[in-house]
């Protein structure tokens, strides 16, 4: 695992030592029982990271415009969160076998990290062949094809080890969404 995904990790479980009771660490039993298509995807530091850290089914929150046009210029540090969770071997499996886009943008080598808690097909996804790769939330309804989803994408940040930068414990989401759910409402 490159060292500064590794250092990022365990900077946020200093910051938030609560979050180590709340996710799981994923077992090497689980990740052998994977289809062989799914699992020669998924790059060797990202085993590590889920095997050696409680980041599986982990609640987080991540700053996210949703797509609306109040926030789509407005800085990364003042943007809401969003609720999402970190998948655990299983998630990425089905998504990348079930779901759509998953089983289609597994085929370029991406995979589904983490998606939002509306479970609806969108999520946070990162290149398996890059060793800090960039993280981009692919909406499900933003093109037919792998490379159309990449290219409509929106990038959340330009490394995984800057997107563990930017993670925050769920609360900061709840607190967001509680004291704005007028504007959906």
């Amino acid at each position: 695992m490159e060292r500064e995904i590794r250092e990022n990790t365990e900077q946020f479980f200093k910051d938030y030592p609560e979050m180590i009771k709340i996710g799981g660490k994923s077992e090497q039993t689980i990740f052998e029982k994977l289809k062989r298509k799914i699992k020669n995807k998924i790059p060797n530091w990202y085993y590590e990271l889920l095997t050696e850290y409680p980041i599986a089914e982990l609640r987080i929150g991540i700053p996210f415009n949703y797509g609306w046009e109040t926030l789509k210029n407005k800085n990364q540090n003042e943007l809401p969160f969003m609720n999402t969770e970190f998948n655990s071997f299983e998630n990425i499996e089905f998504i990348a076998t079930e779901e759509f886009p998953g089983f289609e943008l597994i085929k370029e080598n991406h995979i589904c990290i983490a998606e939002d808690t509306n479970k609806d097909g969108d999520g946070f996804y990162i290149n398996t062949k890059e060793k800090n790769p960039r993280v981009i939330y692919i909406y499900h309804d933003s093109g037919n094809n792998a490379s159309e989803l990449i290219k409509n994408g929106q990038i959340i940040s330009e490394s995984f080890s800057d997107f563990l930068k930017l993670i925050r414990p769920p609360e900061f989401a709840d607190k967001w969404l509680n004291e704005n759910e007028h504007l959906w409402k």
